[in-house]
C-alpha cells in the first residue's frame, strides 16, 4: 500500500493540549495534530524523520513540505487560601521545514522542525508592591515565575523497501537546546527575619543554551499490499543536553546586597529515549489509526551549578549561590492515541470523523487527554 504523490503542503494548525518533553508521539505535523497524536503509520512526510524513518520509503518522488504549529498550551495553580494564578505566556510556533528524493532504491530526506516546546509564564509582583500583597498574591514567586524549553531539531534520513512489504530507516539528528527559568528566593536569617517575607527576596533568572545535541533514530514500516493492515515501530534518542549560560540575582529590597562578577550557570539534563508503536487498517470507506510511545530519560539530569552570584547581609555576613534545583519537566511519561478516518468523497477527500488522545507521567499519576476529540476536518485522501 505504498503510495505515490509528489508535491508540496503549506498547512498552518492550532493545537491546545499539555506541554511535553522528549520526542514522542505528539504534535510535529499538521497530520499529527488531526489524528491526536495516531500518525506513526500514516506520516511519510517531514515529521517521520524523527521517530519513525522508515516510513519515507512510500514514495520516491522529490517533494518538499512546509508546515507550522501554533501551540497554547497552559498551566495554573489553584489553592484554598490564594487567588487562582493563571499562565500569561503566548502561543509557541513550531515550524516544520522538509525535502525528499531519492538515489536508486534509498529514499533521502532532510527536515528542520520544533521537536520540543513550551513556555510557562506565572505573573511575577511588580517593583515597588507592598509586602502583604506579594505574600498573598504570588504564592507560586517561590516555585518558579517561568520555565521555558526549546529544541529545535535537524535530521537527515534515509529509508529503502527491503521487499514490496517492509522498509526500514534510520536517521541522524542534531538538535539546538535553549531554556530559561526564573523563580525567587529567600535571603533571610532563621529567627530574625519572618520567614518568606517578600522583602527579603531575590529574583533569579538562568537562560542557557547547548548549540550541539547529537541523536538518531530508526524506524520499521510493514504494509503489505495484499492485506488492510499496517503496522510501524520507531525508536529515537537524543543525547544529554549541556547547557550553559547567564544568570541574573537581584535583591528586591534595600537588604540584602547581591553582588555579581562575571556570573554563569550551567547544568545537565538526561538523554531522551523514546519507543513508539503504531497500527493503521484500511478500507475502502474508512481508516482506523492507533499509536502509543514511552519515553524515558535513563541518565537523570543535575540542578543548576551557579558561579559568580553572593549575597551580603547587612550584618556582613556573606553566602554564595551556588546551586539551584531545576524546575523543567524531565520525567518518563507515555502517550497513546486513536483516529478515525471516513471517505467523504470516494478517491477525492477523506473526513477525519474522530480523535482522542491521553497523556501519561510516570509514578502512577492519572491519565489525561493531550487532545480534544474534534469535529470533523477534509484532507485530501493521497497518502493511503
Amino acid at each position: 500500500m505504498f503510495g505515490r504523490l509528489a508535491g508540496a503542503l503549506v498547512a498552518v494548525v492550532v493545537a491546545a493540549g499539555p506541554a511535553r518533553a522528549g520526542v514522542e508521539v505528539g504534535t510535529l505535523s499538521p497530520r499529527a495534530i488531526g489524528h491526536a497524536g495516531a500518525n506513526l503509520a500514516s506520516d511519510d512526510g517531514a515529521a517521520a524523520a524523527f521517530l519513525c524513518p522508515a516510513a519515507i520509503a512510500r514514495r520516491d518522488q522529490r517533494r518538499a513540505q512546509l508546515a507550522a504549529v501554533a501551540q497554547d498550551d497552559e498551566a495554573s495553580l489553584t489553592t484554598a487560601t490564594h487567588p487562582r494564578v493563571d499562565d500569561v505566556g503566548g502561543a509557541a510556533i513550531g515550524p516544520l521545514f522538509g525535502a525528499q528524493g531519492h538515489l536508486g532504491p534509498v529514499v533521502l530526506a532532510v527536515s528542520l522542525a520544533t521537536t520540543e516546546q513550551f513556555d510557562h509564564q506565572l505573573a511575577a509582583p511588580a517593583t515597588g508592591l507592598p509586602t502583604d500583597e506579594v505574600a498573598a498574591r504570588y504564592p507560586h514567586r517561590y516555585g518558579g515565575l517561568t520555565a521555558s524549553w526549546t529544541r529545535r531539531t535537524l535530521a537527515a534520513a534515509a529509508a529503502v523497501r527491503l521487499t514490496d512489504s517492509l522498509a526500514v530507516g534510520a536517521a541522524v539528528t542534531l538538535g539546538q537546546v535553549d531554556v530559561a527559568e526564573r523563580r525567587r528566593l529567600w535571603a533571610g536569617f532563621a529567627g530574625r527575619d519572618p520567614l518568606a517575607r517578600p522583602d527579603r527576596d531575590i529574583d533569579v533568572t538562568v537562560t542557557a543554551g547547548d548549540g550541539l545535541v547529537p541523536g538518531g533514530a530508526v524506524g520499521l514500516l510493514y504494509a503489505p499490499l495484499d492485506a488492510q493492515l499496517e503496522l510501524a515501530a520507531g525508536v529515537a534518542w537524543s543525547d544529554d543536553a549541556r547547557v550553559d549560560g547567564e544568570v541574573a540575582a537581584v535583591a528586591t529590597g534595600p537588604r540584602p546586597i547581591v553582588t555579581a562578577v562575571a556570573p554563569t550557570a550551567t547544568a545537565r539534563f538526561g538523554a531522551g529515549l523514546t519507543a513508539a508503536v503504531g497500527a493503521r487498517w484500511l478500507s475502502e470507506r474508512y481508516a482506523v489509526e492507533t499509536a502509543a510511545s514511552w519515553t524515558a530519560y535513563p541518565t537523570g539530569a543535575t540542578g543548576w551549578t551557579i558561579r559568580g552570584v553572593e549575597v551580603v547581609d547587612e550584618s556582613g555576613a556573606r553566602a554564595r549561590l551556588t546551586a539551584l534545583p531545576s524546575r523543567l519537566p524531565r520525567r518518563a511519561h507515555g502517550a497513546v492515541a486513536a483516529a478515525v478516518d471516513v471517505a467523504a468523497v470516494p478517491g477525492f477527500a477523506w473526513r477525519r470523523w474522530a480523535t482522542a488522545g491521553r497523556h501519561r507521567p510516570a509514578r502512577g499519576r492519572p491519565w489525561r487527554r493531550s487532545a480534544r476529540i474534534s469535529a470533523a476536518t477534509p484532507w485530501p485522501a493521497a497518502s493511503s
